[in-house]
């Protein structure tokens, strides 16, 4: 019994060292807002900073599914588990959770022509041949316009993404955005591939 309040206390200090930290690194960048023509005012920023990059970020809505499934389509699971640098303060409680052939949705959003990236966080399985491919799809009066990127799942433990592009299409300055995440690993493997935290960097295109 003695041990295992022990173990109890322990994770208790662990999770609070955690958000402790998170609330500093935080402290340490001022948000601002960014404003797009035809689009919601944002609260943006450096949420990344700690992990060398120092641009300024914008959840999508539920990005870090602090509202468990609000604003997410498709066939998925939310985990209790948050990816371990906490940089969403709003959000600290959830992930996305995708079994091999599921997917999630977010619903459109609307972006600017200078929002055009975005990153997020993955924890992959530990096994070979893992994949999740990310697939965006921007809508505006030229048409409609897929991609798709696949990123190898197969390392175990939360890494941040690379800089996933929003290529712009729109004649004037605002188009929609969604994002899917599709878990394509074999339907063979029982392991899931979790997300969190999909943010949007509306200064890419100022920073270089």
């Amino acid at each position: 019994m003695r041990r295992f309040t022990a173990m109890l206390i322990a994770s208790v200090a662990a999770v609070t060292a955690g958000l402790a930290g998170a609330s500093t690194a935080q402290a340490a960048g001022a948000d601002s807002t960014h404003a797009v023509s035809g689009c919601p005012v944002r609260t943006t920023s450096p949420m990344l900073s700690r992990l060398g990059d120092t641009n300024e970020y914008f959840p999508v809505p539920n990005g870090g599914f602090a509202l468990w499934g609000a604003g997410w389509n498709g066939l998925y699971s939310l985990a209790l588990e948050n990816e371990p640098w906490y940089v969403n303060r709003a959000a600290l409680t959830g992930s996305l959770r995708l079994w091999p052939g599921g997917s999630a949705r977010t619903a459109e959003l609307c972006v600017g022509e200078g929002e055009d990236s975005f990153r997020f966080f993955y924890k992959g399985t530990g096994q070979v041949g893992s994949r999740l491919l990310v697939r965006t799809t921007v809508r505006s009066e030229t048409g409609t316009y897929t991609y798709g990127t696949t990123l190898d799942a197969s390392r175990a433990g939360w890494q941040l993404s690379p800089v996933v592009p929003v290529p712009n299409h729109a004649t004037d300055t605002v188009q929609q955005l969604s994002i899917a995440f599709v878990n394509t690993t074999p339907f063979d493997s029982v392991r899931t591939i979790l997300v969190d935290d999909v943010l949007i960097d509306p200064w890419r295109s100022r920073n270089g």
